[in-house]
């Protein structure tokens, strides 16, 4: 993710590459970010004296980060794209010179169509905002929200995305099971998703409307939908919401 964030910053001018400083512990992935035209460093060290400082890591991956970088030496922007970390623990980590904000972005920001959802600590200056909300749009559309509603938004938007990856590819194995090879399966349920969410997105309708205009009494789509409300589908999708955002909150105690 912290890759896609540069990218889009690079390709929309909001950035230089002479101006981003990098580092991963991965040999892969800083050579993918060497590609980008930014300075890698190789230690963590190195990141402690940056004006902007973005945490893109597994949460779980954080502690042993932390104490590398340690206390930030002067006022620093610390962006944190981590689930279930929270402004507190990394102000605890980094001290009191950073400017603490959580971002959630999600996996379409790779095409630009991400959706991230931000919070900003207290400390946090207008200009703060607008540099951190003008950041993230060079990736997709951006929503200002409570730290507190972090979790769930994690749970609605950062997992968001493996819903319907995992909707479509049990699509595509009903359309296999009905006939089709695996082409056209695969044709068919990728337009009919990007399809449905074009339509959604631009429609006044809710979802519930859009799906009652697709379903005709006692017709095809209501003998599916028959089936998926018998499976409990939806309260399961509920559950599913409920059980992400609680994982988020385990993360934070660091279990």
């Amino acid at each position: 993710m912290g890759a896609t964030i540069v990218r889009g910053m690079l390709a929309a001018g909001h950035l230089q590459p002479d101006e981003v400083v990098a580092f991963d512990p991965d040999a892969y992935r800083s050579a993918e970010a060497g590609r980008l035209g930014v300075r890698v460093a190789h230690s963590p060290a190195a990141l402690a004296d940056t004006s902007t400082l973005l945490l893109a890591v597994k949460p779980q991956c954080y502690g042993e980060l932390a104490t590398q970088i340690g206390a930030l030496p002067r006022s620093t922007l610390v962006i944190s794209v981590m689930a279930g970390i929270t402004m507190q623990a990394i102000t605890a980590a980094h001290g009191t010179h950073a400017r603490v904000v959580r971002v959630m972005p999600n996996t379409p920001a790779r095409i630009g169509a991400g959706m991230s959802t931000v919070a900003f600590s207290e400390i946090c200056t207008p200009d703060d905002h607008a540099a951190v909300i003008s950041m993230f749009e060079t990736i997709g559309l951006v929503h200002r929200i409570d730290e507190s509603l972090m979790d769930a938004a994690t749970a609605v938007c950062g997992s968001g995305p493996a819903y319907i990856f995992h909707l479509a590819e049990h699509m595509m194995r009903g359309a296999r099971e009905a006939g089709f090879d695996a082409a056209t399966a695969d044709l068919l349920v990728r337009q009919t998703i990007v399809g449905a969410a074009e339509l959604l997105r631009q429609s006044s309708d809710g979802p519930a409307a859009l799906r009652g205009a697709v379903t005709s009494p006692a017709g095809t789509t209501a003998a599916a939908l028959a089936v998926l409300d018998a499976a409990g589908v939806g309260d399961a999708l509920v559950r599913a919401i409920t059980a992400a955002r609680d994982r988020g909150r385990e993360l934070s105690r660091g279990s």
